[in-house]
C-alpha cells in the first residue's frame, strides 16, 4: 500500500477537516490533503493525481451526492467515502448503490481509519488483478499467434480426456473442417495409427508412454476424402494447471 497518499476532502467546516486530516496523518503520515468547500473547487482538483476522495454530504449550494455523481464521471476508480454528521440511512444506501466505497458518520469518526483502510486495499487488490487479467490476455495473444503462425496442423487435447481443446487454421486446411467441428472431439477421430485410416484406431503418443517425443507415422482422417499419411510429433505440457498433448502434424 501506498505510504504517501493524496487526499480531496470536500469539507465546508474547518474544525471538521482539521480533526479529519489529523486522524488520517496518524495512520499516513505523509499525506497531502486538498481541501475544498465549493462546487467550482472540487471539480477542478479532480484532475489531480488523487488517491481517495472524502466528502461531507450537506455542503452549502452544493450537495454530497452532487459530488459523487460529478466524482464517478470524472474519477470512478478513486474510492469516495463520505463523512457526514447529516447522511441519513436510506441516503447511505443509495449512495452505496450509486457508487460511494462507504460512510462514516462524524459522530463515529473512529470508524474513519478501517474504512480507507479498507478502501485502499480494494483500490490495490483491484489494480492487481487488472495487471494479472492483462498479462494473461498478452500470454493468450502471444500463445495464439504462435499457434497460428506454424506450418504443421497443430492439435492441443487434454491428456485424460483425449478431446481437442484448440487447433489453427492449418489443421482445418488438412482436414477439410471448421474449428468448430474439431474441437471438443477425441483426437483419434482425426488422428489414426499408420495403415488403419478409421476414427476410433488413434495412435499413441509417446508422450503417453513417458518416452521422449519421437516422430510417428499416422494419419489424418479428412471429412468425406480420405486419410492423409503425416508424420506426428507429441509433446506434452501443463498450460492453466491441465495436462496436455500438443499433437504437430505435417505431409510425410
Amino acid at each position: 500500500m501506498k505510504a504517501t497518499l493524496r487526499i480531496l476532502n470536500l469539507e465546508d467546516n474547518a474544525r471538521d477537516a482539521e480533526l479529519t486530516e489529523a486522524m488520517i496523518s496518524a495512520r499516513w503520515p505523509q499525506c497531502h490533503f486538498i481541501q475544498v468547500d465549493n462546487r467550482e473547487e472540487f471539480i477542478s482538483a479532480l484532475d489531480e493525481d488523487l488517491d481517495l476522495i472524502l466528502s461531507d454530504y450537506t455542503i452549502p449550494g452544493f450537495s454530497g451526492r452532487d459530488a459523487l455523481l460529478l466524482a464517478q464521471e470524472k474519477r470512478p476508480e478513486v474510492p469516495f467515502l463520505f463523512v457526514s454528521g447529516t447522511i441519513g440511512e436510506d441516503a447511505a444506501v443509495e449512495a452505496l448503490k450509486n457508487g460511494a466505497t462507504d460512510y462514516v458518520l462524524k459522530h463515529r469518526l473512529m470508524r474513519l481509519i478501517p474504512a480507507v483502510d479498507r478502501a485502499l486495499r480494494e483500490v490495490e487488490e483491484h489494480t492487481e488483478r487488472e495487471r494479472a487479467e492483462e498479462a494473461m490476455r498478452q500470454s493468450e495473444h502471444k500463445y495464439r499467434e504462435l499457434f497460428e503462425s506454424l506450418s504443421d496442423a497443430a492439435f492441443l487435447a487434454d491428456e485424460q480426456t483425449g478431446k481437442i481443446i484448440d487447433t489453427n487454421r492449418q489443421a482445418e486446411t488438412l482436414l477439410g473442417r471448421s474449428r468448430a467441428e474439431i474441437l471438443g472431439r477425441h483426437q483419434s477421430q482425426f488422428l489414426a495409427a499408420a495403415g488403419r485410416g478409421e476414427p476410433g484406431k488413434s495412435v499413441r503418443p509417446a508422450a503417453e508412454r513417458n518416452e521422449k517425443s519421437q516422430p510417428s507415422h499416422c494419419q489424418l482422417i479428412r471429412a468425406g476424402k480420405g486419410p492423409i499419411p503425416v508424420e506426428a510429433r507429441a509433446t506434452r505440457l501443463k498450460l492453466y494447471g491441465r495436462q496436455l498433448v500438443l499433437w504437430l502434424c505435417h505431409e510425410a
